[in-house]
């Protein structure tokens, strides 16, 4: 034990004689085990949300999917009822509502001191489903059909500052009610599909009983055996209006979040998944550099290494003696991690759930020991046989630590390539020709629906139309124009589509149509996105179409709707546009986050449509092909049966944002909307905002990137003093026998440019295919080839050649008559 530990202070006091190499180890550990903890954490908390509630791995979510890959969660009442009938008692049925944004809630005699919450709405059932715990009151009320609510602990802490409140009341501030907190259960977890902070009974009317069209409810089954709770709801009947090859899928609650869309589980977990195989390289990477680092430093201590065996210290104590040296590095590595840790949990910078981020750091930081003090037998095994050469007078080549550098090579060009391809990617997404002007206008978000991040919403309604004629009168402040956007086209809220169809076709269904589509059509109906566009919005954004024409009140005629169509729309109806045939509307059978008023004209139903010009616009962003569509003119007073304001738009002078901003907000605050409730960005913000996931992960990856070629080429010039280190006596020779500096220079060039085309050979096939994974995502773009791994092999060997030229200059200046003095 003495003796380690004074071959541990004397490690300590080596650090210091390391310098730069001892640095490098330890930020390349310490980085690469803050990476890896990152991306598992992360990917652990994505596959396991709901964790927290008991036996969370029986819990699964209902949808349905068919032939067309629609996929859908909600059902209607009579169709859940049918399915608990036929699983019997072995399945356990919840029903659950989640409700939009967050209500205001205080107590009734504290109206000041107000609180933020999500609620869910439940029904009895769904409480023993999801193992809610009770920690004061009682659900018996709630079960029994009272509509009493149910808080959790920390709401309760929040507005009484205690949890035995059952009984108390509590006031909302939307429906101007006081509620009976029937029980306090315990906390809901943030990494939950069905988060709440209160939870509401759910009472049905008859109507919405009786109704089996209407489908808004979500279902949660307990079951032990998926598989055949997925076979008996084969036996549940479809409705007439499903589409064809209809049929049900049990998606566990934890995977819930990501998966409810479809998809494979590659699909779903893409980012995660491909972060943890990063960390992964990072890791092999920097214990590569590690390695080689230590390699370097010992075969620089071969005398001492003599020394001790002449002293009488076998092999085993040699490698006791190595391992203590490396240890101080590792260790200190792991520390500045668990540093780099603590900062990113400080500063809410963690992928994933913080709870179990420190397990995982311990088992991610022990791995990594382990495997540096593995690694650790090739130095051991290197000094072991130089030592024992050396009594034969014979010397190493230097070429057995090829695969050490091929493997940072490798590391090295598959980070840049995934970096410099996502980066290209995203520009050219970013910068593309939308079709439109985005720069130098900001936008208002006016619509009803609580967007993701938002705490609640305020409502524009009753100042909409007044806002642009506002904000036109700020002229002194750089606003050029303004205008209301009902259906706002760069981000609908509310959603439609229309069918249309040929004259032939519209004849013989015209005494069907309805609002909401045509009434038992028989035959299939194309559609298209339906979005009403103000005369005036075309020079406001300046629209571009394909021969110039626009849409104009002056173009109006009697019985007709004044439309652009995108490209899709005309590879969609162009056969019958073509021919000369007018295109007819039907209803709109599709319509999300939609309002209708009863009292307005349906203007759109069976109208025949004077299609105007060609639009070449995208409105989707590209992770989706564009949605045939059509524009359809009307006057900015325009009277219709939808209720939507979604976004009011305002143009403003070059470098007058901030003046802009400031105006819109002074007109804001004269109308008495709360400033925590303007939601206001500019347009070309918003719309690079549609890939600001993607822009998170790809500048991580470059940073990545940049510190992984840092470590690359320090492994490289350790690498090379390694080598040289063997051969200084072979080139003390070559230079007294008349050879030069490129005799010299050459071959050892020529085999470190081998070792890096190796590595980025082998780096393009695993990262082609991950770009290819990662392209799938968007319907832009190409996946990067042959070329961009070319340019970034040519750019490792351009530093990796200024690595060896100066290091080989200087070991040849190096006196041969010191090189070739015999060791004493």
């Amino acid at each position: 034990m003495g003796l380690w530990i004074q071959n541990f202070k004397q490690a300590l006091r080596g650090l210091r004689h390391q310098g730069w190499q001892a640095v490098v180890s330890v930020a390349g550990l310490a980085v690469s085990i803050v990476c890896l903890t990152f991306s598992v954490n992360w990917l652990w908390t994505e596959t396991h949300y709901d964790s927290f509630r008991p036996d969370y791995e029986d819990l699964y979510v209902l949808e349905r999917t068919d032939e067309q890959s629609f996929q859908s969660h909600y059902f209607s009442y009579s169709q859940i009822v049918e399915a608990d009938s036929i699983l019997g008692d072995e399945v356990q049925v919840g029903i659950y509502c989640l409700r939009d944004g967050k209500d205001a809630y205080s107590l009734p005699d504290r109206p000041e001191d107000v609180f933020l919450a999500q609620g869910v709405t439940m029904d009895a059932a769904m409480f023993d489903v999801l193992g809610v715990k009770v920690l004061s009151g009682s659900l018996d009320r709630v079960k029994a059909g009272d509509y009493q609510y149910v808080i959790t602990e920390s709401m309760a802490k929040r507005l009484f500052g205690r949890t035995d409140v059952a009984g108390e009341m509590i006031f909302r501030e939307r429906s101007n009610s006081s509620y009976t907190v029937a029980a306090v259960v315990e906390d809901c977890e943030k990494e939950s599909n069905i988060y709440y902070d209160f939870i509401v009974p759910l009472h049905l009317s008859q109507e919405q009983i009786n109704n089996k069209r209407n489908q808004w409810l979500h279902v949660i089954f307990r079951t032990s055996d998926a598989g055949k709770t997925k076979r008996q709801m084969e036996r549940v009947s479809l409705p007439e209006e499903w589409n064809a090859g209809t049929k049900f899928v049990l998606t566990p609650l934890r995977l819930f979040h990501k998966m409810e869309k479809g998809g494979t589980f590659l699909q779903a977990y893409f980012y995660p998944l491909a972060f943890v195989v990063i960390s992964l390289l990072l890791v092999l990477g920097a214990w590569a550099n590690f390695i080689v680092v230590y390699t370097s430093i010992f075969l620089g201590r071969t005398r001492e290494y003599a020394l001790r065996r002449s002293l009488g210290a076998s092999d085993g104590r040699n490698a006791c003696w190595m391992l203590t040296e490396a240890t101080p590095v590792v260790v200190m590595g792991i520390l500045v991690a668990a540093m780099g840790m603590e900062w990113l949990r400080y500063d809410g910078l963690l992928a994933g759930s913080p709870v179990y981020v420190y397990k995982v750091f311990a088992i991610v930081s022990l791995s990594v020991l382990v495997f540096c003090l593995v690694g650790m037998v090739y130095p051991v095994r290197k000094m072991r046989r130089v030592y024992r050469r050396s009594f034969a007078g014979q010397s190493l080549s230097g070429r057995s630590h090829a695969l050490l550098l091929v493997v940072q090579c490798f590391a090295c060009a598959f980070l840049l390539f995934l970096s410099l391809g996502m980066q290209r990617q995203l520009s050219g997404m970013i910068n593309s020709d939308l079709g439109f002007d985005r720069q130098n206008i900001l936008r208002l978000y006016t619509g009803w629906k609580v967007m993701p991040g938002m705490d609640a919403t305020y409502n524009y309604r009753g100042i909409f139309e007044d806002l642009p004629g506002e904000f036109r009168k700020e002229a002194g402040a750089g606003i050029v124009d303004a205008i209301a956007m009902d259906m706002d086209i760069f981000s609908r809220v509310t959603y439609h589509k229309i069918e249309i169809m040929p004259e032939e076709q519209w004849m013989s269904m015209k005494d069907k149509i309805s609002p909401y589509g045509v009434t038992n059509p028989g035959e299939e109906i194309r559609r298209a996105v339906y979005v009403e566009f103000p005369y005036r919005a075309m020079d406001f954004f300046r629209i571009r179409t394909e021969h110039g024409k626009k849409l104009a009140a002056s173009a109006e005629q009697d019985g007709a709707l004044q439309v652009l169509f995108n490209r899709a729309s005309m590879e969609l109806f162009g056969d019958a546009f073509r021919r000369g045939a007018r295109l007819y509307t039907g209803g709109t059978p599709e319509n999300a986050n939609s309002m209708t008023d009863w009292n307005r004209p349906v203007h759109y139903a069976g109208k025949w449509l004077q299609v105007q010009d060609v639009v070449d616009i995208r409105l989707n962003d590209f992770h989706q092909g564009e949605e045939p569509l059509m524009l359809v003119g009307v006057p900015e007073d325009h009277d219709c049966f939808f209720v939507e304001h979604d976004a009011v738009y305002v143009r403003y002078a070059p470098g007058r944002r901030a003046d802009a901003e400031a105006a819109i907000r002074r007109v804001l605050e004269k109308f008495g909307v709360p400033e925590e409730r303007i939601v206001l960005s500019s347009l070309d913000e918003y719309i690079s905002g549609h890939y600001e996931e993607e822009t998170y992960y790809a500048n991580l990856l470059s940073a990545l990137t940049v510190f992984s070629v840092l470590i690359t080429f320090s492994g490289v010039f350790s690498m090379l003093l390694y080598s040289l280190r063997l051969r200084r006596r072979s080139m003390a020779i070559r230079r007294v026998m008349g050879a030069g500096f490129r005799d010299v220079f050459r071959p050892q060039l020529r085999s470190y440019l081998l070792y890096v085309v190796a590595g980025g050979v082998l780096a393009y096939f695993p990262a082609a295919l991950l770009m290819h994974k990662w392209m799938e995502y968007f319907h832009y773009g190409e996946t990067p080839g042959v070329g961009l791994m070319a340019v970034i092999v040519c750019g490792i060997c351009v530093v990796v050649s200024l690595i060896v030229y100066g290091q080989v200059r200087r070991c040849m200046n190096d006196k041969p008559v010191e090189v070739l003095r015999p060791e004493s």
